[in-house]
């Protein structure tokens, strides 16, 4: 059995503590020994009921030796300056999603890690829901893609009702997350991309985006984005030409239609996705294997919301090259 990873959770907010959770619950490859959050007393109560150490300053969690990974899970404005100063130290990185505010950061990071040698994971939790492994397990299988549709409406949570967010919208917020599985779905696409958006105020972040995007050969992807006061919707659907298959991820359902008509319904049973992750992220560096989601595959998405923006801005089609291409 491979010895547990040393590793620091940097950023305790409503996400970081389910990371927090989850590393003390279950068996995921870590062994948690530090934990870094701007509430001092807080984060210090929590280190006591776990037995683990608080750092005031995440530099000195960063700077401890016998830290060898860092979990950084803190506002995506600060995940520059965090994931610099790890990799400055050499130490292995899983930085939560969206891995950085724009794409200029994130060159910057993955360029960094890249020539340090340093691992780089982001932490695109929607690759390990168990209904988007099975579609993309299935993809050879449809016949030629026709088009690829993505729906998140996602509820308005309950202590940010009324509450402008002051630095991104919904697309870096979690629309992330359908960009990353576009890209995932396909990695060497150059895209066409067109975009609208809707915002509640002139200086207001974007609550709705409608993005198309195109491919040189014509297969054509549709996601509609939107932060909703009820009624939750999260849907993936590719359509190929024998077969059309459609997920839906909250609820564990997959569906295969043929000719229109439903030939297939399965339940698919839902788990954790940070377990996974975590899982995969520490197996990677137990045995020295290439990460899973790469820091580049993170920016990817990041130049896809980039480009999405722009779209949306000009009112015009935004040309994004095939790949990100190291210096």
């Amino acid at each position: 059995m491979n010895t547990p990873i040393p590793v620091g959770l940097i950023g305790l907010g409503r996400h970081g503590s389910r990371y927090l959770r989850h590393l003390v619950e279950e068996e995921t490859g870590g062994k948690l020994v530090g934990i870094s959050r701007q509430h001092a007393d807080k984060g210090r109560q929590q280190a006591a009921e776990h037995g683990i150490q608080f750092f005031p300053d995440y530099r000195d969690l960063i700077a401890n030796p016998a830290i060898q990974a860092v979990l950084i899970v803190a506002p995506a404005a600060l995940h520059a300056k965090i994931a610099l100063e790890a990799i400055t130290h050499r130490k292995a990185v899983l930085l939560e999603k969206p891995l950085t505010l724009n794409s200029t950061e994130g060159r910057h990071i993955v360029k960094t890690a890249h020539h340090a040698s340093v691992p780089l994971m982001t932490g695109h939790t929607l690759r390990y829901e168990p209904v988007i492994q099975k579609i993309q397990e299935m993809g050879s299988a449809l016949g030629p893609w026709l088009s690829l549709n993505a729906t998140m409406h996602l509820e308005e949570r309950p202590e940010t009702i009324g509450v402008q967010e002051p630095s991104h919208g919904i697309l870096l917020e979690f629309g992330i997350h359908a960009l990353d599985w576009v890209c995932m779905m396909m990695p060497k696409a150059a895209l066409t991309v067109s975009a609208n958006m809707t915002r509640q105020s002139s200086n207001a972040p974007e609550s709705h985006a409608d993005i198309t995007l195109t491919t040189s050969s014509g297969l054509t992807c549709h996601l509609d984005i939107a932060r909703v006061r009820s009624q939750r919707v999260t849907h993936i659907e590719i359509v190929g030409e024998n077969v059309t298959v459609r997920g839906d991820w909250t609820n564990g359902v997959l569906e295969t239609f043929e000719k229109e008509q439903r030939t297939s319904q399965e339940s698919v049973p839902t788990t954790p996705t940070i377990v996974l992750m975590l899982k995969d992220f520490f197996q990677a560096l137990q045995t020295d294997q290439p990460i899973s989601i790469s820091g580049e595959e993170g920016l990817r998405a990041v130049e896809l919301a980039e480009a999405c923006h722009q779209a949306a801005k000009s009112g015009q089609s935004i040309h994004l090259p095939a790949s990100f291409t190291q210096d």
